[in-house]
């Protein structure tokens, strides 16, 4: 992780915090984004004189278990974690903490891993998607999943990759949905002007669609207007232009969470077409439609990964631009129709995406501590 949060990790160290769990924050890269570590939260930044000095100290006070670590990632083409391990492991103890979870199944949980070698400490992680088609070190990622001692998924999708791909433990494994929080009144404040604003909140990457979303506004009646959000290596301006809807386009770029949810509150329908991408990159359950739905809105989305376990209507096929369309056009020319989709979906968010889920988590972490 970095210091700029994502969105839904900050919210579950607040939320575990809240209920009594110390929970010190170890980034692997320092920087900054919407989401900062407020002043009271612990945090163990790493500094280039903080790691040698911890490794002089293990090599010389904890040799044995440094050694046989270091040629564990040498044979496992992970010092670089290995490296980074040593002093948060160093800083783990000094703190006397209990137990050491990872937000994500990639360098982040390879570098835990090593901290429970080094600490005798239980590691739990926490797998989201990425790393289950495009991990970093396959290899690794499949000796640590057998080792770990407890692993959570976002969906059961993934809790099927899991085991299936991956050959993970089926006994370790606990799925426990993500949550957002969910506005006590998630008025609209419709845009006006006879325009159907159709909002998408994602990095601008392929698995996320924009490609087809932009290909299906083209098919779309003029009134119709695309407000995406986000940052990334996909240029969506020059797609916006490839398909003749450069003018029916806003590319917002990254927004604080104050106008995030304003525009949540100004869109009339969410669409996030998210499709498999050329490297095998896949999602699990992506946030941004959580939030979406916990803003009431309509959401238009992919039967892909984990998404039909959040979204019950409305989904389509991947990287199909006539049937989104048509899915759009139905929700645009109907208000009545956004209306009760969006009142069910607040519904499905309040029922089973609620800050309620982070006591399963709370209940694991228990669970891993003599």
């Amino acid at each position: 992780m970095t210091d700029g949060l994502h969105s839904f990790v900050y919210r579950e160290i607040r939320e575990l915090r809240l209920h009594g769990v110390l929970v010190v924050v170890f980034p692997t890269r320092v920087g900054t984004g919407p989401y900062m570590p407020p002043k009271d939260w612990a945090v163990e930044r790493p500094t280039l004189a903080r790691v040698i000095g911890a490794h002089l100290r293990c090599l010389t006070g904890n040799r044995r278990p440094y050694v046989r670590t270091l040629f564990k990632s040498a044979r496992m083409n992970s010092m670089i974690d290995f490296i980074l391990a040593v002093f948060f492991s160093e800083a783990i103890s000094k703190r006397g903490l209990k137990q050491i979870h990872s937000h994500f199944g990639d360098h982040k949980l390879f570098i835990a891993y090593f901290c429970g070698l080094l600490t005798g400490l239980p590691v739990s992680a926490t797998i989201h998607a990425y790393e289950l088609y495009d991990n970093p070190n396959p290899r690794m990622f499949r000796h640590v999943l057998s080792k770990i001692d407890a692993i959570v998924t976002v969906a059961e999708h993934n809790r099927s990759v899991l085991t299936d791909t991956w050959g993970a433990p089926a006994d370790k494994i606990s799925v426990v949905p993500m949550f957002t929080d969910i506005p006590p009144d998630p008025r609209h404040e419709p845009s006006g002007q006879g325009k159907v604003v159709i909002l998408t909140v994602a990095r601008f990457v392929e698995k996320k669609g924009h490609s087809t979303l932009l290909r299906a506004i083209s098919r779309l009646p003029k009134n119709y207007e695309a407000w995406l959000v986000g940052s990334g290596p996909l240029n969506v301006a020059a797609l916006a232009i490839r398909f003749g809807v450069l003018d029916r386009v806003r590319i917002l770029g990254r927004v604080s969470n104050a106008e995030l949810d304003q525009l949540y509150r100004r869109a009339d329908i969410f669409c996030l077409p998210s499709e498999t991408a050329e490297t095998g990159d896949r999602e699990g359950i992506p946030v941004a439609l959580m939030e979406a739905m916990a803003h009431a809105l309509p959401v238009v989305a992919t039967r892909h990964g984990g998404i039909p376990e959040l979204v019950e209507e409305i989904l389509v096929s991947e990287r199909d631009p006539e049937e989104l369309s048509e899915a759009l056009l139905k929700l645009g020319a109907d208000a009545e129709l956004r209306t009760k989709s969006g009142q069910r979906n607040y519904r499905i968010v309040q029922s089973r995406f609620s800050r309620a889920n982070v006591l399963l988590l709370k209940s694991i972490f228990e669970g891993l501590v003599p």
